[in-house]
């Protein structure tokens, strides 16, 4: 967990293009999704390629290829053809938690990739069923200590997401005693959390919102720096007393390392014009998503803060691969 990395990170900004560059796209474009189907980048991606296709008249595809916490998306889209017709959607876990983890990832999140724009923050928020009897965080915190070796909660994504480190820093700073379950889909492990199976889940909004709206989940907080438009009653964790666990699930938009500048600055500029729908916000935000489509410098700055601010954490609260 080098640390050290952090100020020595280059990452690129590709420069606007001024000169006219080859034609993009001049055929459909690969969306390589590093999470299984239904999840929020799931989501994300069908509602902005419907987007894509009315501007461009190419097709989205999107290819979904969950496991080992995002490095298989992020290493088959590093070795795409670099033509701007092969994309990655990357985010916090696999750009700046996973170098603290495995000094020997198979892709360099700093030399592989172009980085073209912010796409959306995910809202985290962790979910109970109601059957569990506590309505706050300090009351799920003190159920945990009182019976302990009890509760798990769940996260998917493995240990690169911030579901997972929400919950680790939870326990390393807020005390509470849960074990961590790792699950592939989403969906099998709400469903272990509406049985019983599992006693807590730290989740994206935009995946949980449909069961706490039909009440059989209930959302204790949500892990950002504020509370959420969609939830305006649902405090931060730092509102409840946990001062030090803070994440934003950021989805931001890459290109493979090599990919013309020209093309780079296309793709930004398209997906400024793609967000700037009403109609496309609306829809995220009612998913549970906050559209921030960005400059490429702004997606830079996110990854470089949240590297830095991940490692520290990580090291500080001595949080362990599990």
């Amino acid at each position: 967990m080098a640390l050290a990395c952090a100020a020595s990170m280059g990452l690129g900004v590709q420069p606007q293009a001024h000169a006219q560059g080859p034609a993009w796209p001049n055929k459909p474009v690969k969306l390589i999704i590093p999470a299984p189907g239904g999840s929020a980048g799931d989501l994300m991606a069908r509602l902005v390629g419907e987007r894509f296709t009315a501007l461009t008249g190419q097709p989205m595809i999107i290819d979904l290829r969950p496991g080992a916490d995002g490095a298989l998306a992020a290493v088959a889209a590093a070795r795409s053809e670099p033509d701007g017709h092969t994309l990655l959607l990357g985010n916090a876990g696999i750009m700046t938690v996973n170098p603290h983890f495995n000094s020997k990832l198979a892709y360099d999140p700093d030399k592989d990739f172009a980085p073209i724009s912010l796409l959306i923050n995910n809202v985290i928020v962790l979910t109970v069923r109601p059957a569990l009897g506590v309505s706050t965080v300090q009351e799920l915190v003190a159920a945990s200590r009182a019976k302990p070796g009890t509760m798990n909660y769940a996260s998917v994504g493995g240990r690169g997401g911030v579901p997972f480190l929400s919950g680790q820093l939870l326990r390393q700073q807020g005390g509470a005693d849960l074990t961590w379950v790792g699950y592939a889909s989403e969906g099998q492990a709400r469903s272990d959390l509406m049985a019983g199976q599992i006693q807590v889940m730290f989740d994206t909004l935009a995946s949980s919102l449909p069961l706490v709206q039909s009440g059989r989940l209930k959302i204790l907080t949500v892990t950002g720096g504020a509370r959420a438009p969609q939830l305006p009653q649902v405090p931060t964790l730092i509102e409840s007393g946990f001062p030090g666990v803070q994440g934003v699930g950021w989805l931001g938009l890459y290109a493979p390392a090599a990919t013309p500048a020209a093309l780079v600055a296309s793709a930004q500029q398209l997906m400024a014009r793609i967000f700037a729908n009403v109609e496309l916000r609306e829809r995220l935000l009612a998913q549970g998503m906050e559209p921030v489509a960005s400059t490429t410098e702004a997606l830079v700055g996110m990854q470089r803060g949240d590297y830095a601010k991940w490692g520290r954490l990580i090291k500080d609260a001595g949080i362990k691969p599990e």
